[in-house]
């Protein structure tokens, strides 16, 4: 069987081709080891993608879905040759299945994880030719899950960060419970074997790569995993970065880390309001986020610090909070996130906690970065008060950096 994998554009991201489909790889990797012929078109970077879907041929379509491309995913699969069957997969269609399935033209939905329940939908269509409605993937064992099939796309094309680098993840799942955060991949957190990881940044390596972001949220969060990793790397001389968790703040791992070759590190800092870290249900402190940033900085590594503003509860005082904590700490870098409740977070499925009166269904604004993303109202956050507090912070970090 032919099947063909489908990554949509993201227009809402200033570059939506920064990272390869890697979720795809994965999928990829699991087709063909059940010894199907799988293809993957990745539509960012721009171009006429209207006119390379039409021309498509393939015995199964698998689109990826995020919620702020639900109406590009719409439009792709509206596109497709008749006749063949559509699944869509990935977050909006694990958290909203049924609602999927009703405006967006396709035979069935995949929740959560796809690398072990692809076998029963190709079975289900060679034996059948009609899949089931809904696929329940659920969270996939580390040991059922392959290496990415790298060799399907031209992973030189892709420059996360802006510099030719490739990602590789050493884990699945978060143990932690923010408040904004939806995540397909559960709170059973899983590692990958570090041999494994060993010969993933070996093959990356062999294809001309000598930088590596490790893309797990927490790779660090268990500190012995950590140091083992960075010892088992650092011999074959790569540069890398790594996002952390800033509740990991053992001093000889930052020093360990930018002896093994990283050379930049970003945190989840969300607010430099401990009211909107208890808000968020962050379950760290601003004493933590400082002093993550200053042992990075101290090791001579980049820090990053990843920003949320109008959170239910942010108002004039929290965001002056984050303006001088940015301040008192430097990070050289910031990325700058406005909150959407985003179908299968907390404030999603119960907005009423969060003092929330109103959600939008327009998923195209569902974006997180650029500007307000407006998808939400409190009766002390309206739209114009959203605008207001995005655009005091937003002014304030861009003039602390210029």
């Amino acid at each position: 069987m032919k099947v063909t994998l489908i990554n949509p554009p993201s227009p809402y991201l200033d570059n939506d081709a920064a990272y390869p489909p890697t979720g795809l790889l994965y999928l990829a990797a699991a087709i063909e080891n059940l010894g199907h012929s799988v293809s993957i078109v990745d539509l960012t970077g721009g171009g006429d993608w209207k006119q390379e879907i039409i021309s498509l041929g393939s015995d199964l379509f698998g689109i990826t879905c995020v919620t702020p491309n639900f109406g590009i995913v719409q439009k792709i699969a509206s596109l497709l040759p008749p006749g063949i069957p559509i699944v869509i997969g990935g977050p909006h269609p694990t958290f909203l299945p049924e609602e999927t399935l009703s405006n967006i033209q396709c035979d069935s939905v995949v929740r959560g994880e796809a690398e072990v329940v692809i076998a029963e939908l190709l079975n289900d269509l060679e034996e059948t030719g009609e899949p089931k409605r809904i696929y329940h993937g659920g969270f996939v064992p580390t040991e059922s899950i392959p290496k990415p099939a790298r060799h399907l796309v031209n992973l030189h094309k892709y420059h996360p960060g802006g510099e030719p680098a490739t990602p590789i993840y050493t884990s699945r799942g978060c143990l932690f419970n923010c408040a904004f955060c939806s995540k397909v991949t559960g709170r059973t957190y899983r590692t990958f074997p570090i041999d494994r990881i060993v010969e993933e940044v070996q093959e990356v390596v062999n294809l001309g790569f000598d930088h590596i972001v490790f893309g797990d949220d927490n790779i660090g969060i268990h500190s012995s995993r950590l140091k083992a990793l960075l010892t088992a790397i650092e011999p074959l001389g790569i540069n890398f970065r790594l996002n952390q968790d800033t509740r990991m703040t053992d001093e000889a791992v930052f020093a360990q880390a930018a002896r093994s070759g990283c050379t930049e590190i970003s945190f989840g800092v969300e607010s430099g309001s401990p009211k909107m870290l208890k808000a968020m249900n962050k379950r760290t402190s601003v004493e933590q986020n400082e002093r993550a940033i200053a042992l990075t900085k101290k090791y001579g590594m980049v820090a990053k610090a990843y920003l949320v503003v109008n959170f239910p509860g942010e108002d004039e005082s929290t965001v002056k909070s984050t303006i001088k904590f940015i301040d008192r700490t430097r990070p050289d870098k910031w990325l700058l996130s406005t909150f959407a409740p985003l179908p299968g977070s907390p404030t999603f499925n119960h907005p009423e906690r969060y003092g929330i009166t109103w959600t939008s269904r327009r998923w195209d604004d569902y974006h997180l970065t650029g500007k307000p993303a407006l998808t939400f109202a409190t009766d002390d956050l309206p739209f114009e008060r959203q605008i207001y507090l995005y655009n005091l912070l937003h002014h304030s970090l861009r003039g602390m950096y210029e």
